[in-house]
């Protein structure tokens, strides 16, 4: 569940006035203040823009983690995990790589891997929330 009294702390620890932050993530003050009264919730892009403006991360504006720091990847870059995950040395180190299932290593730019790097993140906090939300319908 998204927690609009987080997306608010976040922004006043930036020092970003509501209007600041939609210029950042190219909304309307309205849209920010919607969020952030809880009139409604950021669609997924839109989270995706509020993480990287605010520095923080999904499972933190998400409710799934109470940990606001931006998340990065510890110890391993794209490169040396797609490497390992599809059995091969054969790429060179420069550049940005991901493994598809199923067909070889593809080369993106930081900026590419950065977008996927945050729909990952938003994915794995949507697969918690989900999981969370079983498991109080079984109890």
């Amino acid at each position: 569940m998204f927690r609009a009294d987080r997306l608010t702390e976040c922004r006043k620890l930036r020092k970003l006035t509501q209007e600041q932050l939609a210029h950042k993530v190219n909304l309307t003050k309205a849209a920010i203040s919607n969020y952030e009264q809880g009139r409604s919730a950021p669609p997924h892009e839109t989270l995706a823009a509020l993480v990287d403006a605010l520095h923080t991360n999904a499972d933190y504006l998400l409710d799934l983690s109470d940990n606001p720091d931006s998340k990065s990847l510890q110890n391993t870059s794209f490169s040396s995990a797609s490497k390992t995950a599809v059995g091969q040395n054969t790429q060179p180190d420069s550049g940005v790589y991901i493994a598809y299932l199923g067909g070889p290593p593809e080369e993106m730019d930081e900026e590419e891997a950065e977008h996927l790097k945050r729909e990952l993140e938003m994915f794995r906090a949507f697969k918690e929330k989900r999981r969370r939300e079983r498991e109080s319908l079984k109890e």
